[in-house]
């Protein structure tokens, strides 16, 4: 199985920079998040290798968890030789196919948790 974990912490110190409360902080990362991970889900399942396309069809996206300073968002490739496919072995070349869904994901993370933050604080 392959799982790809994004963790933004330091969010108090954006909070006080920006003059937002912590749990309007939270909540705009942790929305920014869910609409991210969505996304990077879509491509990561574009991106797959498909001979049956089952591994593909198994690329899941977990819930949004979100501490008092940070947020976290996990997709997970199910089948068990995903992990095989995207690092590769010594018999077969790695074929990637989260990391670069991942990769591509954080300016939309970004960008959307920028937006959420401008609705949430003083800050505009």
């Amino acid at each position: 199985m392959a799982e790809i974990n994004v963790k933004w912490s330091g969010l108090d110190t954006l909070m006080e920079e920006l003059g937002a409360t912590a749990e309007a902080t939270i909540d705009a990362a942790a929305s920014a998040m869910k609409t991210t991970t969505g996304q990077v889900q879509a491509k990561a399942k574009q991106i797959a290798p498909k001979r049956t396309g089952v591994m593909a069809g198994n690329i899941n996206v977990m819930p949004v968890k979100k501490s008092s300073t940070s947020v976290t968002g996990t997709i997970e490739a199910e089948k068990y030789y995903s992990s095989f496919v995207e690092f590769g072995t010594y018999k077969m070349h790695a074929e990637p196919f989260m990391r670069p869904a991942v990769d591509w994901g954080q300016s939309i993370f970004i960008k959307a948790t920028m937006d959420k933050l401008k609705e949430a604080t003083t800050f505009k």
